[in-house]
């Protein structure tokens, strides 16, 4: 081999290993000098108790009771499952994700919603707490901004943090949940009528208070309205002018695993209804709309 090869050849293993070098260890090298330390970091999931979270709307504080989140001065609310899910995957997560820096700028701080006028969020862990500030989604709605109110610089996260805290009721809106195929009792109270529908034998009739037939497609429709009733709202949780004490429409379905009754008071402004359960003093707000579908699908049983 020529001496002029020898040094092409030279030339060519120092540029080979000059490109790894620059791509590899020293780009990675690189890229760890200047990514920020995520500090939200010391949240554990299995230790955080209590969340707090502050905005326009107002104040909400979530405690953990077991493996549900009570929503503290509001009766015996609890958030729904889903929330309790995105919740626990969010506390999971946020310590972990990396974080980029967007602006370094107070003053730009809230054109990203991380200023003073974001929302506002305190991790509860025993003995520590970490605020910070969540802001608007990035453009891809996939992560947010987010940012402490003593910090100058604005991070993006690939979480939608926004999506999750920025919600304006965390109160389930789940009046009752039951799987109408295992219902077996439908009692219905109007005043002082009363009737009972029951299934006996795998077949449908009425049992009270004499016996009558039934349709099948009939009851089944009006368990259908039943079995997964929500809310429209939730009001102050006042029971005077409700027309839920005097107990004027009841309804009560009992199967395997449960016995939810529903009580059924006045209708107000905007359509909405009161309503409450029979096992508890929460009182919610059904459409106007759903308490007469379900009481002409009631009517079609007779």
């Amino acid at each position: 081999m020529s001496k002029k090869n020898l040094i092409l050849g030279g030339i060519l293993i120092v540029l080979i290993a000059f490109s790894y070098v620059w791509s590899g260890p020293f780009k990675n090298w690189k890229a760890n000098s200047v990514r920020e330390k995520n500090f939200l970091a010391a949240i554990s999931a299995a230790e955080v108790n209590k969340i707090e979270i502050t905005s326009a709307g107002g104040k909400t504080i979530l405690e953990k009771a077991g493996e549900l989140w009570r929503v503290n001065g509001a009766k015996d609310f609890y958030v729904s499952k889903y929330t309790a899910d995105a919740l626990s995957t969010i506390l999971s997560e946020v310590g972990i994700k990396p974080l980029e820096t967007v602006s370094a700028a107070r003053n730009k701080k809230s054109s990203f919603g991380t200023d003073d006028q974001g929302i506002k969020v305190g991790i509860t862990e025993p003995g520590e707490t970490l605020d910070f500030i969540v802001g608007k989604n990035t453009p891809d709605f996939i992560g947010t901004y987010i940012s402490t109110l003593d910090r100058d610089k604005t991070y993006s996260i690939g979480l939608d943090l926004a999506g999750l805290f920025g919600r304006t009721e965390w109160r389930d809106l789940t009046i009752f949940s039951f799987n109408k195929a295992k219902a077996a009792k439908v009692r219905f109270q109007y005043g002082q009528t009363n009737f009972v529908i029951e299934k006996q034998n795998n077949k449908w009739m009425g049992t009270e208070p004499s016996k009558f037939s039934v349709s099948e497609e009939k009851i089944i429709a009006v368990l259908g309205v039943l079995e997964n009733l929500l809310a429209a709202k939730i009001p102050v949780q006042d029971f005077k002018d409700t027309g839920l004490e005097t107990n004027s429409q009841i309804i009560q379905v009992t199967g395997a695993g449960f016995d939810n009754t529903l009580m059924i008071g006045d209708c107000i402004k905007d359509d909405l209804c009161y309503a409450k359960r029979g096992d508890s003093d929460n009182i919610y707000l059904i459409t106007k709309e759903q308490k007469d579908a379900l009481n002409k699908k009631i009517i079609d049983l007779k």
